[in-house]
């Protein structure tokens, strides 16, 4: 069975992959730098080459774009405690970040109420492609937060742009050569400290360590080097709680299935993170770079679930006494352990020209090659050990679940439990699972403009086309053990010497003699999956047009783009129990419109809006793996499985905004609106020849729902309040707060319909507030977010089935020194109000599962040069 790759390398290794991995960027016309928010610095006026200094404020960012666009910078980042992009984004007004595996990690990004599968992203200009197998959420907490120069969150989309941007794009920007002109820079530094929740399995120090540089050189300083290196190594634990589902009882929601209690979930990140680039400015018309990057990363995630299965059936009861509360007899303890070990390792290649052709025309090429291994493997203990008979009563009323036993000497001896042998046969059976994929995604584009740079006047035109090829490859393998003879194994033969369940310590360990056990000893069956592996390609061809009319104090574009989408997947189906392998091919195409101007009216007064309409290609878990067909008494087939016709969502976005500009600040606020037809449910229906007779049964995704949103965002940034008297002219302000109002119109297996006030992942309400006090060599900085409710996506027939995550809050401190020019110190506290992520469901919002990270304390130091 292939087991995860361990991160490893030698000295020489690294130093091989410092020259040749890099991050880079390449620079297109002004134009379309423009429109991505890019550069100030203009090289012949119309090939784009670098920033004019190295910090470049979100600020100018966004008032230099064509489109409606929102950034965070390195010097933001540095301002606060974060450590991984999706975490850096979530100060962005209309982001939030989403968990990773279920833990308190942030693992993806959600833009205006739209989680990851329906935005694009970029690093440098690669499309970002990579995802899990599931849907197209771009996996970005693999990019640490010390690798970024600048990410910008672009809300409206140009023609140029992949259009797989329902909710937005997201483009990363690291580090150029001739970014602050031809002198050299380099910045280092690193940070570690502990947690509240250190990790029991995983020893050693948390912390990161990191170095970028840059320099040019040659006889007009027309070649560039760029080089840096970001080593994470993190480790600490989540406190996890939860019930597995409730039934209405007198009104009140009833405990009916697991109650986890205090259980466990260490975890541990090792990343390593190469970049760099060659760049060359041959003459003030040309400019080529060739790049290449690699990310790797190891995460080892270890949840060990003590629970008690309650239910008012089979003998068992319950005596409610309360909201939350009751006691019950003829419950079963229960220990399960899920070990999931995560390899990833993206590498990320890119190479492009710039030429200035005669007057203001360019012609712009890119190419880029990413090669992505993703590697899951899962170890679960399927019914674990088992203590029947365990009678008590339950609370459920505070931040994380309580059982008090009536007998807990009973409980808490540890030769009471023991492992249920379920057969290897059975799905329920203790097991270890491979999931393996493999991306290849190749990117090509071109693109001609006529006076579009920034300081352009009158009409100006850019066209081109652009294709992207993904080759995807999914394997998934398990293994399901038992033991031979039924041996009775107890939690005393692999618990700590000592340990006991009375604090939950007999499953606070390594069950790695468990599984050697298993594996030594035990009948194993092999169930490859084959309905569920897939080889995919997908190439997306296209191309965009589009007009521009600018003057002073205005800019207008009209354009169009046409997406022409072909998937062709190779899995098999499952009839009666035989495997046929299948071949499907589909294809469809969309066109795009794009609309949008900006007028300033004043000086530092600009408004904006926008039309545009926007897709979401469906989810590879919809259209790619296979079907399984069953036969009723009739003999009419029943299909399960996947569509592999589906088409795309596509989103109708309507977008104004105003801003005022301050000398240092903005004052900004934006209102939208997007509606999405095609939203993809797994749907019954039923098919009948001409004479009414039928002929089959099918439950596969259709596009049959819709969604809608409008929303709200507003900022407020003051750097300095430099006319304040002494000593408040030092304080800064920066605020955001967005304001999204979803409805999700569902279609529910059996055809019916009903409607959530929420998109999947969508909170009610966003909050930041960043408060600053900059004081000569001391740097004070207080961030604070909250975020309302929000839907989870899982919705049942009613609305007692839902899930929805409670509001919560973070509040963030970080104070910086300056030792002596270039040196400074930090101290940083994250979390301090120890707060909980809590799912709720039922009627009366009752605990689903709780996760709570505790507060963490580091210290860092950074060089500047």
């Amino acid at each position: 069975m292939p087991h995860i790759q361990k991160l490893t390398g030698s000295a020489s290794a690294l130093t091989l992959a410092l020259a040749l991995q890099t991050t880079v960027f390449g620079v297109a016309t002004a134009q379309t730098e423009a429109s991505r928010a890019s550069e100030s610095v203009n090289v012949g006026d119309v090939v784009v080459t670098a920033r004019r200094s190295i910090d470049t404020s979100a600020v100018d960012i966004k008032r230099t774009a064509a489109v409606t666009v929102d950034a965070v910078t390195a010097s933001d980042i540095e301002r606060t405690t974060d450590t991984t992009l999706p975490e850096a984004l979530e100060r962005v007004v209309g982001v939030s970040a989403d968990a990773f595996y279920g833990t308190s990690d942030a693992g993806y990004a959600s833009i205006r109420g739209f989680d990851s599968r329906y935005n694009s992203m970029e690093i440098d200009g690669n499309p970002i492609w990579f995802s899990s197998q599931n849907n197209r959420g771009a996996q970005i907490n693999m990019f640490p937060a010390g690798i970024v120069k600048e990410t910008s969150v672009y809300k409206t989309v140009s023609p140029d742009q992949d259009h797989n941007a329902i909710g937005g794009h997201i483009a990363l920007r690291t580090l150029r050569a001739f970014d602050g002109g031809a002198k050299p820079y380099l910045t280092l530094g690193g940070r570690f400290g502990r947690y509240d929740q250190e990790s029991r399995v995983n020893d050693g120090p948390s912390g990161s360590v990191y170095a970028a540089g840059k320099t040019t050189f040659g006889s007009a300083k027309q070649f560039g080097v760029v080089a840096g290196v970001n080593y994470q190594r993190y480790a600490n634990a989540d406190v996890y709680s939860g019930v597995d589902s409730y039934t209405q009882v007198n009104g009140q929601d009833q405990a009916n299935g697991n109650i986890y209690t205090n259980s466990h979930y260490d975890k541990l990140t090792r990343n390593l993170s190469l970049f760099g680039k060659l760049e060359v400015q041959a003459t003030d018309k040309l400019y080529a770079f060739l790049s290449a990057n690699l990310f790797d990363e190891t995460k080892n995630l270890y949840l060990q679930r003590a629970n008690t299965f309650v239910s008012a059936t089979s003998g068992r009861t319950i005596t409610q006494t309360g909201q939350g509360t009751a006691t019950f007899t003829g419950g079963e303890g229960q220990v399960r352990e899920y070990d999931y070990d995560v390899h990833r390792r993206a590498k990320i290649i890119g190479a492009g020209v710039d030429y200035a052709l005669a007057g203001d025309t360019a012609l712009v090429m890119r190419a880029n090659y990413t090669d992505f291994y993703n590697n899951v493997l899962l170890r679960n203990l399927g019914d674990g050990f088992r203590l029947s008979g365990v009678n008590g009563a339950y609370d459920l009323s505070g931040e994380v679940a309580t059982v008090t036993p009536s007998d807990p000497a009973r409980y808490a001896t540890l030769t009471n439990w023991v492992f249920r042998n379920t057969a290897a046969t059975s799905s329920s059976a203790a097991y270890n699972r491979d999931q393996i994929l493999k991306d290849k995604v190749y990117a090509a584009r071109a693109d001609l403009t006529h006076n579009v740079q920034a300081s352009a006047r009158g009409i100006g035109a850019m066209a081109g086309v652009s294709w992207t090829r993904l080759d995807r490859g999914f394997d998934q393998n398990s293994r399901f053990f038992s033991l031979p003879g039924a041996p009775s194994l107890t939690l005393a033969d692999f618990a700590p010497a000592g340990s006991s369940m009375a604090d939950h310590g007999a499953i606070k360990t390594n069950w790695n003699g468990f599984w050697d056990r298993l594996w030594a000893g035990g009948v194993s069956r092999l169930d490859s999956a084959p309905t569920t592996d897939y080889q995919l390609r997908e190439d997306v061809l296209a191309g965009h047009a589009a007009l521009y009319v600018s003057g002073a104090n205005f800019r207008a574009i009209a354009g169009l783009r046409y997406e022409h989408t072909r998937d062709e997947t190779s899995t098999a189906n499952l009839v009666r129990n035989v495997v046929t392998p299948v071949t499907r091919k589909h294809d469809y195409g969309n066109w795009l419109p794009n609309l949008q101007a900006w007028f300033e009216p004043r000086p530092r007064l600009r408004l904006r809006a926008a039309f545009t309409k926007t897709l979401g290609r469906p989810d590879f878990a919809d259209f790619a793996p296979g079907l399984t067909t069953s036969f009723d008494a009739n003999g009419v087939p029943t299909n399960n499985g996947t569509n592999p016709q589906l088409g795309p969502r596509v989103s109708t976005n309507y977008d104004a905004g105003i801003e005022y500009y301050l000398s240092d600040g903005i004052v900004a606020l934006a209102v939208f609106r997007k509606d999405v037809d095609g939203e993809t449910f797994s749907q019954r229906f039923e098919e009948r020849d001409a004479a009414g007779q039928l002929t089959a049964i099918n439950t596969i995704p259709l596009n049959t729902g819709a969604a809608k949103l409008t929303g709200v965002e507003a900022t407020f940034a003051k750097r300095r309040f430099e006319r304040l008297p002494a000593p408040f002219n030092r304080l800064g302000v920066q605020a955001n707060y967005t304001y999204l109002d979803g409805q999700w119109d569902v279609v529910l297996s059996n055809g019916g319909q009903r409607s959530v006030s929420g998109l999947r992942n969508q909170p009610k309400w966003l909050a930041n507030l960043q408060l600053s006090y900059d004081a000569g060599p001391v740097d004070l900085n207080l961030n604070y977010r909250k975020r309302g409710r929000s839907f989870t996506g899982t919705f049942g027939a009613t609305a007692t089935g839902d899930r929805w995550i409670d509001g919560y809050d973070a509040l963030d401190a970080k104070i910086s020194w300056r030792l002596r020019p270039g040196l400074s110190a930090s101290l940083e506290a994250r979390n301090l109000t120890d707060s909980y992520i809590r799912q709720t469901t039922g009627g009366y919002d009752s605990l689903y599962n709780t996760v709570g990270a505790g507060r963490s304390y580091f210290a860092g130091l950074r060089y500047r040069y």
